[in-house]
């Protein structure tokens, strides 16, 4: 797509998880762009980011299924790469993201999110969580022309790593959700807001949400 034919506005990766946890701060984001605080958690969340991809460069890659010594920036044995903080962006899709780490090997491609909080291995991954890595895995896919069929979320807190898989339903679904976002934005439709109302408490909008 080239000119007017780009999807208008240009979303990012983080515009889909906050959708996803709740659509006002999307709404906020783009229809009162002057009101932009930063919070403490948000700086500390870069400083822990960047600690664990110095310890990550030191890791094998068994966790994620991949075999290999997994030490150094490429992977010998299966002939994987890991990228860190790498800058992606899809002019058919309309979005823009950084990725904290993606495994490139032979057939596949790979998003690795970290995320502050713990989680046990089997706990369910929430949904803004899990759309935000299907974003990376379809700017990656269009970079690299592999598949991506599963992706990870990785916990900086107890260094837990849960693999999430892409479907074609889940693919589908995020479509229509982009779509949705855009419509909310361009025709500036306020949306529902969270039902989750303990996520209100720390809301950076709080102070100009109605809801």
């Amino acid at each position: 797509m080239h000119g007017t034919d780009l999807p208008v506005p240009l979303l990012t990766a983080g515009d889909v998880k906050q959708f996803f946890y709740c659509p006002r701060i999307v709404y906020f984001r783009y229809l009162m762009p002057s009101f932009r605080p930063t919070t403490y958690k948000m700086e500390e969340g870069k400083i822990r980011q960047a600690e664990e991809v110095i310890l990550e460069k030191r890791r094998t890659l068994a966790r994620f299924g991949i075999k290999g010594n997994g030490r150094g920036r490429i992977l010998e044995e299966q002939k994987a790469e890991k990228l860190f903080s790498v800058k992606l962006v899809s002019s058919r899709l309309g979005i823009s993201g950084i990725v904290d780490m993606a495994i490139i090997t032979s057939d596949e491609v790979i998003p690795v999110d970290f995320k502050d909080g713990a989680f046990s291995v089997g706990e369910v991954i929430p949904l803004h969580h899990k759309y935000q890595l299907l974003i990376y895995g379809l700017l990656l896919e269009e970079m690299h022309k592999k598949r991506a069929r599963r992706g990870f979320i990785h916990s900086l807190e107890n260094g837990k790593t849960k693999e999430v898989c892409f479907t074609e339903g889940t693919r589908m679904y995020l479509t229509g959700k982009l779509r949705k976002m855009r419509d909310m934005i361009n025709h500036e439709i306020m949306p529902d807001e969270t039902p989750y109302k303990g996520r209100c408490k720390e809301c950076e909008f709080r102070p100009v949400c109605k809801g």
